[in-house]
This record gives C-alpha cells, structure tokens and sequence, in this order.
C-alpha cells in the first residue's frame, strides 16, 4: 500500500514538473516574439511581411505575366538570391498537368545576389507564354493556373521568410485562338508580312515596301545622328510635341519609359542627371543611368548602321517580351536595325536590334520612339 502511494506521489510530482517546464518555455518564447532587436542587429525576416502579386493579360497568340514582390514591412530588409533566375513560373492545364515551366530550358548565372528593399518598394518581373505546352503544341482553350515563386533564399543566420509570402497564383480562360493568330503561332506568315501586335489587323500597318519608300532616307540620317553623338541633328528628328520616348526593351510601357523633348535631346549628352529609365531584365534592380550611360548601354550598343538586316514595320527579332509598339503608336512607321548574335559561343543568344519609331503629323514624319532589344530572362 505505501509503494503504491509513493508511485502516485512520484507520478504527480513529475506531471508538475513537466507542466512547469512548458509553462517557462512557453513565457520566454512569447517575450522573445516581442522583445525589440538589439542595436545595430538586422530584424528578423520572419517578421517581414512581404506579398506577391501577380496580375496577366491574354493578347493575341501570348498570355503576359506581370508580377511583384513588395515590402510592407517599416524597415527595409536585404533578400538574396542563389543565382540569376529570381522567380519559378510554372502552368498547369485543368487536369493538373502542366504545359509550362520558366526554368525549362534556361541556363541561370550561378551567383548570389543580393538585392535591397525599402519599405513600400517592390520588384517587379514579367514573363510570357505562348499557348504552347512543352512539346512546342498550341494547347486547347481552357481554364488554366500559374503558380509563381520568388526564389528568395535564407539569410546567413538561417532566418527563414514566411513561403506563403514568396509565393501567388493565377487562374484563367483561354479562349480560342483567332486565325491569323493560329497561323502566326505556325510560322506560316512569310517574311514579308508585317508581324502586327496583338488587337492590330495587318491591313492597318503601312506595307513594308511602302514603310521602306517613305522613311529609308529618314531613318538613316537619324541612326547617322546617333552613331555621331550629334545631339543638335538628332533634335531636329523629335516631333516637337510628342518628343522621343526611350524603351530599354522590347515591351513599350508608357507609364514608365522616359520622354525627350527636342530641347532635352539637344543637351542630351551634357546631362549628368541620373534618371530612372526602367528597370534590368533579370534582376530587376533600377536602371539609373546619365543620359550618355544610357546611350551606351540601351541605344547604340552595336554599330547598327552596318546591321546584317534591317526591317520596315516587319519585326525581325523575337524574344520572350510582348511586342506592343504598333498597338502604342498612332500608325507608326517602326524601322528595326538587326543582329543575329556576334559570339558563336551563344548561339545566337546575343543577338540585339534597335527600333526607330516614326510618326506621321501634318504630312511630315517625326522620330518618337527608340526601342532596345536584346535576348531576356
């Protein structure tokens, strides 16, 4: 009988003691939640309250994602990266199989990166697909998902980012293609054919043998002007109105890109200013560059007036970005300056072009445009 009490004394003695032992732990863990950072120590990133967001448009024979991640936290917070590619983007069909992956075929640059941002900043990304599943087929109309992934890694310290932040989906509809979107999509549009953007019937863009005898001479004087540096020429180009906007790549967004006036272009080379002209494919990080630093990194970044092709409103190169310059443009006239590539080594992965945009006013055509293009991620 007394063995017995004493087991039961001994039982309830080490039930209190466990239940006081959790009780301790739970109270520190609850006050180290609260307790501020020590001076000088960096906050810890599963405080940080990051979203993604993802938003998509469906134009002609591409589905565009355009996707950010944002910082709300007060502070700023130092995300790494392992290496070049900083987000997954990956769509299934309504089976769940999927047709796309970003990654597939991609070579990354193996490397950290380290990017900074401040509260109420964000980096943004976009990528595009071309209704084709991984066999190179036009998929079937549908209901789809995207699931995106910012690929942010640890800190040093191991402190972990909440996934659920790094991480959006989208759903949507793929509705039929149209024809001309179905042969285009085929590769049966002959070279000569004008390559339209989405939302452009072909029928409304000059012709490229008319577009040639209306602008050649133009068009050359201008790319002369650049190659020259000569400011003062090149003013005389800018429509006096509309001034020249500068489009780092492919995809024209006029909200963003900058806009010259003729006085402006005219000091063009003299600015030290550093403006905001975009932001880096691949990193995402600002362009802020002086004018002269931009020429020479997005305008005259190969000597295009010896380009191995030159096309009039036909476009000669294809990236992964959305070509909208003919839905941007009043009935522009769009002269492209075209590299294949210059290192075999990158099997054409290094070809560039620089576009010239031109528009039409009271019988006389105005430069109004100056669009980069080169291979993206």
């Amino acid at each position: 009988m007394k063995k017995r009490l004493l087991g039961i004394v001994i039982l309830i003695g080490v039930s209190v003691l466990l239940f006081l032992a959790l009780f301790w732990r739970q109270t520190n863990n609850k006050n180290a939640s609260i307790s501020p950072p020590a001076a000088g120590e960096k906050p810890s990133l599963t405080k940080v309250l990051l979203t993604t967001s993802g938003e998509y448009q469906i134009t002609g024979d591409k589905v565009v994602f355009d996707f950010a991640l944002t910082n709300h936290s007060p502070e700023g917070i130092e995300l790494l990266f392992g290496s070049g590619q900083q987000f997954e983007l990956a769509i299934t069909d309504e089976k769940g199989e999927e047709v796309y992956r970003y990654s597939n075929g991609k070579v990354f640059t193996l490397a950290i990166v380290e990017r900074k941002l401040n509260p109420g900043e964000a980096l943004h990304w976009q990528d595009q697909w071309d209704r084709r599943d991984k066999t190179g087929k036009p998929v079937r109309p549908g209901r789809y998902r995207a699931e995106i992934e910012i690929m942010v890694i640890p800190e040093e310290d191991g402190a972990q980012i909440d996934e659920r932040q790094l991480r959006t989906s989208l759903e949507f509809d793929l509705p039929e293609q149209a024809l001309g979107d179905k042969q285009q999509s085929a590769g049966t549009s002959g070279p000569e054919e004008p390559a339209a953007a989405s939302g452009i019937n072909a029928k409304e863009i000059i012709p490229s043998a008319e577009a040639k005898a209306i602008i050649a001479n133009l068009a050359t004087a201008v790319m002369e002007a650049l190659r020259a540096k000569d400011a003062e020429k090149l003013a005389s180009f800018v429509h006096p109105a509309k001034g020249v906007r500068f489009t780092p790549y492919t995809y024209v967004n006029p909200g963003q890109d900058l806009v010259f006036t003729p006085e402006e272009i005219r000091n063009f080379f003299n600015d030290d200013r550093r403006y905001l002209w975009g932001h880096y494919d691949g990193s995402g990080e600002e362009i802020r560059l002086t004018p002269g630093e931009y020429y020479a990194a997005f305008i005259y970044t190969a000597d295009f007036l010896q380009a191995e092709a030159i096309g009039y409103n036909q476009v000669l190169s294809h990236g992964n970005m959305l070509e909208n310059q003919f839905e941007v443009y009043e009935n522009p006239i769009i002269v492209e300056y075209y590299f294949s590539g210059f290192d075999p080594a990158y099997q054409g992965m290094d070809w560039q072009s620089l576009r010239l945009v031109f528009e039409e006013d009271k019988d006389e055509w105005w430069l109004t445009g100056i669009i980069h293009n080169r291979w993206t991620i």
